[in-house]
């Protein structure tokens, strides 16, 4: 019934009111509505909006 999180959301990602690039490498998307930022180079730094 309720949302499903994904695999990559369940264990390693911050969730932030706000969320900002940390380092160069970090790319600021869209995914179903959610503000998200990846990082190749360093994956500590993957943040979503919530």
């Amino acid at each position: 019934m309720g949302h499903e999180a994904s695999e990559s959301e369940r264990n390693n990602m911050k969730v932030q009111p706000s969320v900002k690039r940390i380092c160069e490498h970090c790319k600021v998307i869209r995914r179903n509505g959610r503000v998200m930022v990846i990082c190749n180079s360093n994956p500590r730094h993957k943040q979503r909006q919530g």
